[in-house]
């Protein structure tokens, strides 16, 4: 089946991460407190040096206790009045041209499910795949169960998703923006890089890949 991947931070939402607005709004409601952000500030100092950086990127220490319902009421939200009016709108143009050409639509993000999952059903989107967080006794435990979308996971997870929902990788699109993603974007037969990083630039244009622009 000819499927269309969008990457969703920087891509479709360019200049930012839809995790990155919605921590913003958690603070701004009061969700998100200096408790949270002294757990974090003491996690860096045991982790110490780029392994710390690293684990909270992976992991989310800061939403640790964070009710998963109030997590749902908030991220809803947050799509409905800033991730949907900050996407790009030829992004949006190329969404509609897949879905209006009977395309397999998948969003595809390392945020969080709390805005991706309301995101991609605001978009009439019938996949994601994103960062999936552990809770217990439905509160979040601040860890990340499952590979992290970024870099060689995202190729993983998308030839998982490819074997499960019939994915013709040869005549497949997707759309992303760093160079991070090139094990992502070898697996398609039309790779799409969107406002490229200066090194994804590069691998584009050595391997004559599309670029594009979504403002």
């Amino acid at each position: 089946m000819t499927t269309a991947v969008f990457d969703l931070d920087r891509t479709l939402l360019p200049g930012t991460t839809a995790e990155r607005i919605f921590l913003r709004r958690l603070v701004r409601e009061g969700v998100i407190g200096v408790g949270a952000l002294i757990k974090t500030t003491r996690f860096l100092i045991q982790e110490r040096g780029q392994n710390a950086f690293k684990r909270v990127k992976a992991d989310r220490p800061y939403l640790t206790g964070q009710h998963d319902a109030t997590l749902r009421f908030h991220g809803a939200r947050c799509v409905r009045d800033e991730l949907i009016p900050a996407l790009s709108e030829r992004g949006i143009d190329f969404l509609l041209w897949h879905q209006e050409n009977g395309h397999q639509v998948v969003l595809l993000s390392g945020s969080l499910p709390y805005v991706v999952e309301p995101l991609a059903k605001a978009l009439n989107i019938g996949h994601v795949v994103c960062s999936q967080i552990e809770t217990c006794r439905q509160r979040l435990t601040g860890r990340l169960i499952g590979l992290h979308p970024y870099g060689e996971a995202k190729a993983q997870l998308m030839l998982e998703f490819g074997q499960n929902h019939d994915v013709d990788f040869g005549l497949s699109y997707c759309y992303a923006d760093h160079h991070s993603d090139e094990p992502l974007l070898r697996l398609f037969g039309q790779p799409v890089c969107v406002n490229p990083s200066d090194r994804l630039r590069q691998i584009a244009r050595t391997n004559e890949w599309r670029v594009e622009t979504f403002g």
